[in-house]
């Protein structure tokens, strides 16, 4: 696609331990989605994974037209997901708790999420390892390395899911630069949005030069949730 065009993409956030899916959330999904959900033992993986694939087929449905269950979602070549017969894209990231949901009507978009925050020797160990010698400078000057480099973790992933080629060596080649609003990769501009929620970061990466955000509630993907706590107000900055 051409990046000068404008597109809409939309972002939710929320707390998967606060909301209840529905009993159809099982139903919808495809059988390959149900053979990974029972491979899980864990509780809050387990309700991570329904509620991100119920939520992100209702709101494909209600986008498209379709009923959520025939929506095709399978695996690239590349084990990117994607939408069968379908220009739409989406990406889902998970950290602790918190859930987000993001879609694009033709541009490749990648989400990140991460709660973790490391200590200064973990963070020198990573940056060595992953991360060019401007980003290695920027990290060890910062007042405030656990944020920053969270926040610099986000931007990489979140470019490298919306390319789909992963994070094996591909760490150090998302070019970005401290307070600037995209980042480039394989010759591709990505717009960035970031928000922080206490201990969490998020990145956004659309790639277009130009992009509207639309920020949804789970009530726009559904009015069958059962919302059983409070929802994170995380502030995103253009």
């Amino acid at each position: 696609m051409s990046e000068n065009n404008d597109i809409t993409a939309e972002l939710l956030i929320c707390d998967a331990m606060a909301i209840k899916p529905p009993e159809i959330a099982y139903k919808i999904l495809s059988e390959a989605e149900r053979q990974r959900l029972e491979r899980m033992t864990n509780p809050l993986q387990r309700q991570l994974f329904l509620l991100g694939r119920y939520l992100l087929r209702q709101r494909l449905g209600i986008l498209l037209g379709k009923s959520p269950a025939a929506l095709e979602i399978g695996l690239s070549a590349r084990g990117k997901p994607g939408l069968a017969g379908s220009n739409w894209q989406f990406n889902l990231s998970h950290s602790s708790s918190l859930l987000a949901l993001a879609i694009s009507p033709e541009a490749p978009v990648g989400v990140d999420l991460e709660s973790r925050k490391l200590e200064r020797n973990g963070i020198d160990r990573l940056a060595r390892r992953y991360l060019t010698a401007e980003e290695q400078h920027w990290l060890a000057s910062s007042p405030q390395p656990g944020n920053d480099f969270q926040q610099l973790w986000t931007i990489k992933e979140a470019v490298l899911k919306a390319d789909g080629s992963g994070i094996a060596n591909n760490l150090d080649r998302v070019e970005w630069h401290p307070g600037q609003p995209e980042a480039r990769f394989n010759g591709l501009h990505y717009r960035l949005y970031q928000g922080r929620l206490e201990a969490a970061s998020l990145t956004l990466a659309i790639a277009a030069r130009h992009c509207r955000l639309r920020r949804l509630t789970p009530a726009d993907c559904s009015a069958e949730l059962e919302i059983t706590g409070p929802q994170p107000n995380l502030a995103i900055n253009p």
